[in-house]
């Protein structure tokens, strides 16, 4: 063909980077161009693709079909990354140039990378035009196999097809006579008129085939059956028929040696499997079909995705009748794809054949001569015969040469033998009703869109198709129990997107008994949390309206006990308004000394004792008396009153203080020494007795340090408290004092997991109080970080020294020694404030 644009593409310098070359075009040069291309994103929509090409054979609802926006957005992606400017431009004087000369222009890509061989290129969308390039214009897929032009292969009429029909009973079965009457039926016409002749083997065994292949010529071979990709060898395969009745995986290498003992070869295959296809992503022959036109057939049509009865049918027609009326088979490809675009109207099935041509001729076949069958005027149709069996259509399926025999001393033609009568009813097409075979298709596709939008959790779409699946076949498979689901899942999917806007809009009643509803939802395991807190925001904010209340009223004391509640709730909320304070005020004018007492008392966690002089001066009073929790002065200079402090703090404050100084001491002289030994112990001084201070500082120093908060009262004065800190000093001293002895290295590790667990014990009891948070983290974090020691490294603490251990032990003294600091710094704010900044409880 003159009107040739070919466009060759091959890898750039990074994955996903291509480059493609325009070969020749009508409208002459040599375009180029680079691109980028998701192909990880495309191969990851091919399953998504597949069931929307297959769910697409039920008839349209729409104008643009939703189905189709996905076939479309993936095709318009793949034409606006392959016609870069230059090469779109070529491309659009072309398509001018063969128009001017009354041509087609056929659009031949030549795919040297492998991983685009997977792409769906019949896709492929102008979206200047608003047309699939395949619909309008021949598409193939060369590949590039040693190139050579095969002169077309003269043939007498009829063209002579070898049908295969395989179908293990391992492996879901197929309608072996339907399969057969479904391509009958579509070659019915140029069967009539002798121009096409359809043989069936009796079964899809390796000996049947063969022996079939033998008795030719064949022209065409055309497979039913089962096919995939074997990823393990990344080689398509296609499944015949064993001796035991189960499924024989043929590999692509296999099938082409079988198809070599016809003679002629022959020089067009089609396969109508599941994934003939598909192809591997690192061998561009891998595929069935590629891996054919490669070892020398002249063509192979091949479905890319799974095809619908109806689909295969028309795709047949049309395809055969063009290539028996001597057409090209890319022409016959765009024929048979126009024929699947016929019914129903919308359907997107012209996108699953794939063609694969070797060489630059595409013209497969020279018929000469007058057909050998009756002319047309004597054509006969399907009819039906007596108790459901079909009649002839033709002579030419009667008289089929089954079984050729070439005796041993003659290298004559065959001679021939009629088929049975059992066979020859076979090989007949059963005439079934077409528009029952198009209505099962059309279920199945409906079924197939419907689950697809349902695992998408699509619900609203999955219960439409579900819906318009029922109503036209009630109680089909278990699309009842599918339509459930999705009817179930919507309406909880609407009632957490209502509970989730009251949520945002503050409607708090609203949300909690929306999220109510999804409790027992797997869907949704968020709803219990959200319900709780939106309870609780609700209850927030009736107190908050009820301390409203009271302060208008002048309710001062029903203030505070609603304030209380609130801040067991949330402290942040406790004072709406500074009404709580002001309510405070009031009361200390009325009572100073009580009232701030009361107060003090009531929330110890907001105020101590060193509050009281502040709310009294608030309440313009001085006291007058002595008052429970204050203490005399001492001295003339010492004011009136001073605050009580509780007899521990003080204690506890500098206690702290010397833990974290003892803390801080042990971690930075323990970084220093480790820092010595990874890089200036050119001496090797660690191993001369220098690694004592390592063992001091772990064994002895740190679990004094513990031991000092033990004394301060940390984590408190349980004796559960007392006995966590007490298992924290014994570990830490058996960890450091057994770390630096090979014959006790498992002391060594158990004790730091001791160390850790004991921490983590005393740490969470320390979080109980609000007052000690920050006390609780720094006592969790360098016990619980500690047995990253041996997280990397295997060896004996301390004395293989090897970078993964000894790098974790500096991390885990530098953390030790921050620590200790953050004590000794948080002990003398507390200082700074009167000692009464931390609060150690005391469980008695």
């Amino acid at each position: 063909m003159d009107c040739d644009i070919e466009l060759e593409i091959g890898t750039g310098s990074t994955r996903g980077e291509y480059t493609v070359h325009v070969v020749r075009a009508p409208a002459g040069g040599h375009a180029s161009g680079r691109f980028t291309l998701d192909i990880d994103g495309i191969q990851g929509r091919l399953p998504q693709l597949e069931a929307t090409v297959l769910a697409s054979a039920v008839a349209a609802r729409r104008t643009l079909p939703v189905a189709e926006v996905a076939v479309r957005e993936v095709g318009q992606q793949l034409f606006q990354a392959l016609f870069t400017r230059e090469v779109y431009g070529t491309y659009r004087a072309s398509l001018g140039a063969a128009q001017h000369a009354g041509q087609q222009l056929r659009v031949v890509l030549r795919l040297a990378a492998p991983e685009l061989a997977t792409m769906p290129w019949e896709t492929l969308f102008d979206p200047e035009t608003e047309t699939y390039l395949c619909q309008t214009e021949p598409l193939l897929r060369h590949i590039p196999a040693p190139d050579y032009n095969q002169n077309p292969l003269d043939v007498a009429p009829p063209l002579r097809i070898l049908g295969i029909v395989a179908s293990p009973r391992d492996l879901p079965a197929l309608d072996v006579q339907a399969e057969k009457d479904h391509l009958a039926q579509a070659l019915a016409g140029p069967g009539d008129e002798g121009r096409v002749e359809l043989v069936w083997t009796r079964s899809g065994t390796w000996d049947d085939v063969q022996s079939m292949l033998l008795a030719g010529p064949w022209h065409v071979v055309h497979f039913v059956g089962h096919g995939d990709y074997d990823s393990r060898t990344d080689e398509g395969r296609i499944a015949l028929v064993g001796n035991d009745g189960r499924a024989a995986m043929v590999r692509a290498v296999r099938l082409m040696a079988l198809l070599s003992v016809a003679a002629p070869r022959p020089r067009l295959v089609v396969l109508n499997s599941c994934s003939s296809g598909e192809m591997g992503q690192t061998d561009l022959f891998s595929g069935t079909a590629s891996a054919l036109v490669r070892s020398g057939i002249g063509a192979v049509a091949a479905m890319q995705f799974a095809i619908s009865d109806s689909a295969a049918i028309a795709f047949a027609h049309g395809f055969y009748a063009a290539i028996a009326n001597g057409r090209t088979v890319d022409e016959a490809a765009r024929i048979g794809r126009i024929s699947v675009m016929a019914s129903p109207d919308g359907t997107l099935e012209w996108v699953t054949p794939a063609l694969y041509v070797r060489g630059g001729s595409t013209q497969l076949f020279s018929l000469q001569g007058t057909p050998s069958g009756r002319p047309p005027a004597e054509r006969t149709t399907p009819t039906r015969a007596s108790g459901g069996q079909s009649a002839s259509v033709s002579s030419a399926y009667t008289a089929i040469p089954h079984e050729s025999v070439l005796p041993a001393d003659s290298p004559g033609p065959a001679t021939t033998k009629p088929l049975p009568e059992s066979e020859t009813a076979r090989a007949t097409t059963s005439g079934t009703d077409l528009d029952q075979v198009r209505r099962r298709a059309q279920l199945r596709a409906l079924y197939v869109e419907a689950s697809a939008e349902l695992r998408a959790k699509h619900y609203e779409q999955a219960l439409e198709s579900f819906n318009d699946l029922l109503t036209l076949e009630p109680g089909y498979r278990d699309a009842v129990a599918l339509r459930d689901t999705a009817s179930r899942r919507l309406t909880e999917e609407r009632a957490y997107r209502d509970a989730t806007a009251a949520e945002e809009s503050g409607d708090w009643i609203a949300a909690a008994e929306g999220f109510a509803k999804l409790l027992d939802s797997p869907q949704y395991p968020d709803a219990a949390r959200r319900k709780e807190g939106c309870e609780r925001k609700q209850r927030i904010s009736d107190l908050q309206g009820e301390l409203r209340y009271h302060h208008s009223k002048g309710s001062w004391e029903a203030v505070i006990d609603v304030a209380k509640e609130l801040r067991t709730l949330d402290p942040g909320a406790a004072d709406p308004d500074g009404l709580t304070t002001a309510a405070k005020a009031e009361l200390s004018k009325a009572a100073p000394e009580s009232a701030a007492e009361d107060i003090a008392d009531e929330e110890r966690g907001s105020y101590t004792a060193s509050d009281l002089p502040a709310l009294k001066r608030q309440a313009g009073a001085q006291p007058k008396e002595k008052a429970p929790g204050l203490v005399p002065p001492s001295g003339p200079d010492e004011p009136v009153w001073k605050p009580a402090r509780r007899p521990h703090l003080p204690l506890a404050g500098a206690t702290i203080a010397w833990a974290g100084a003892t803390l801080a001491t042990a971690g930075g002289v323990g970084a220093g020494f480790v820092v010595f030994f990874m890089w200036f112990d050119q001496n090797y001084w660690q191993d001369k007795g220098g690694d004592i201070v390592l063992r001091i500082v772990y064994g002895v120093v740190t679990a004094f340090g513990y031991l000092l908060l033990v004394i301060a009262g940390l984590p408190d004065r349980s004796a559960q408290g007392r006995l966590a800190m007490t298992c924290l000093v014994v570990s830490q001293g058996v960890f450091g004092l057994a770390g630096l002895n090979y014959t006790v290295e498992v002391a060594a590790v158990i004790g730091s997991f001791a160390v850790a667990g004991s921490g983590l014990w005393a740490g969470v009891l320390a979080m109980k109080y609000p007052a000690q948070q920050t006390m609780a983290w720094l006592l969790l974090l360098p016990t619980v970080l500690l047995p990253i020691i041996w997280v990397q490294g295997k060896g004996v603490f301390l004395v293989s020294w090897y970078m993964s251990q000894a790098l974790p032990l500096l991390l885990h003294l530098i953390l030790l020694c921050g620590a200790g600091i953050a004590f000794l710094v948080t002990a003398q704010r507390t200082a700074s404030v009167g000692g009464v900044g931390m609060v150690i409880k005391d469980a008695s």
